[in-house]
């Protein structure tokens, strides 16, 4: 048994954070050998509970140390709810809330901040607007939670407006914030406020690390500008995977298959081992490249040389790229080859091609499997309608428009077999 509680907190200390996450058998270990544990240790089994799997662990030491008659502080809820944040539990947040309340406490921009963001990551939206609100004094974290909360909800325009707010205050965002609302941009394509960002990031000097970089690349390749998105690439210090594959993917969906492809092939050369998002960018490439013997290369030693098991998304590339190219029987074969059932996005690319190069016979079979797989969905009905219509056969076309109508088939946002 510890007699120097100062030694036995140090201990506790490396014994819990020491390893992430935390191996919590050592430092409960540990923590019952003190004979009268303060408020500060009680705090590090809190935050080591909360960084484990099970982050609601944290609140059993928050009831105990109450039933030692001990007064919890600012830190001890701030921990509390950053472990509900993470389960998420929205009900133990808010029980958490109350008992910050009902102790007394003044909530500061800390303690606020951890507010924000456990509604934020349990869906409460107005609760996290209530605790924004609320708050005499906000940080660029505050806002970064707030603005994270709204782009989690995909409320992509009021977190874009809350960012406009928190620049015409004078807050400068952090990196973080910084690439949230760098990823909101990329979703509504608003180039022109990506751009500004990234000006807003060089003439702070902030450094153009892996994350940031590879956000920016993103950004300019899902808005259309992929010239930047070269530029960016090119000048990052550091490239992780995942930004190579960004940049392969961002040349694919701009029509730069062969130039995709050679990106891969410096990849290969540098001898960076590629994941399962590089291939499907590749696949991807190939697919707009039209170079068909050079896809199914890839797709056939996707689990050989590279070690990735082939999922959903590559097999949508596979029936893209031979639905582009007409072999439409190519295209069904790989659909029946596939382990999983085939999705919405790769049974509509299919019907995609179907329409393309005038196969409504088989157009026909592949709607009714989009209907079967979303019976309320649009995106059969108006693929199978518009077949109709290329070929001349207006009245088939007239029936299915009146039976969406019938059955009260409502709208849906598009899809794609790849992004």
């Amino acid at each position: 048994m510890f007699l120097n509680v100062f030694f036995a907190t140090r201990l506790l200390i490396t014994a819990a954070f020491s390893l992430h996450p935390p191996n919590l058998p050592l430092p409960y270990l540990l923590f019952n050998q003190i004979p009268n544990p303060d408020v500060f240790s009680y705090n590090i089994m809190i935050k080591a509970s909360m960084l484990t799997s099970n982050p609601l662990s944290s609140l059993s030491f928050y009831h105990n140390m109450l039933l030692q008659g001990l007064h919890p502080n600012e830190y001890t809820f701030c921990f509390l709810l950053t472990s509900c944040s993470r389960a998420p539990a929205l009900q133990q947040g808010r029980q958490v809330h109350a008992h910050f309340i009902k102790h007394g406490f003044d909530v500061g921009t800390f303690a606020s901040t951890s507010l924000v963001h456990m509604y934020g990551q349990c869906g409460d939206l107005s609760d996290v607007a209530r605790s924004f609100d609320g708050m005499r004094h906000r940080s660029n974290v505050s806002w970064g939670a707030i603005i994270d909360a709204y782009i989690t909800r995909g409320l992509l325009s009021d977190a874009l407006r809350l960012f406009a707010e928190m620049r015409s205050l004078g807050v400068h965002a952090s990196n973080a914030t910084l690439v949230s609302v760098l990823s909101a941009c990329a979703k509504v394509q608003d180039l022109a406020l990506g751009r500004m960002i990234h000006g807003h990031a060089e003439v702070r000097g902030m450094e153009l690390n892996v994350i940031l970089g590879t956000t920016l690349v993103n950004m300019y390749s899902k808005c259309g500008a992929i010239e930047a998105a070269m530029d960016v690439f090119s000048t990052m210090p550091t490239k992780s995977v995942m930004s190579w594959s960004c940049m392969i993917n961002g040349l694919a969906m701009n029509g730069r298959g062969q130039a995709a492809i050679e990106l891969f092939r410096e990849m290969q050369r540098l001898r960076l081992e590629p994941n399962s998002a590089t291939l499907v960018g590749v696949l991807n490439a190939c697919s707009h490249a039209g170079l068909i013997d050079d896809g199914f290369a890839y797709f056939s030693c996707l689990s050989d040389t590279y070690r990735i098991e082939p999922n959903v998304k590559h097999y949508g590339c596979m029936v893209d790229l031979y639905g582009r190219a007409g072999r439409l029987e190519e295209a069904v074969e790989v659909v029946g080859a596939m382990p999983m059932k085939a999705d919405a996005g790769i049974w509509g690319a299919l019907l995609g091609a179907c329409r393309v190069h005038g196969n409504t016979k088989l157009g026909e079979l592949v709607a009714a499997q989009i209907i079967k797989v979303q019976p309320h969905g649009l995106s059969g009905c108006t693929g199978l309608s518009d077949m109709y219509a290329m070929d001349g056969r207006w009245d088939d076309a007239v029936g299915v428009r009146r039976m969406m109508m019938d059955v009260d088939i409502g709208r849906e946002a598009g899809w794609s077999a790849i992004m």
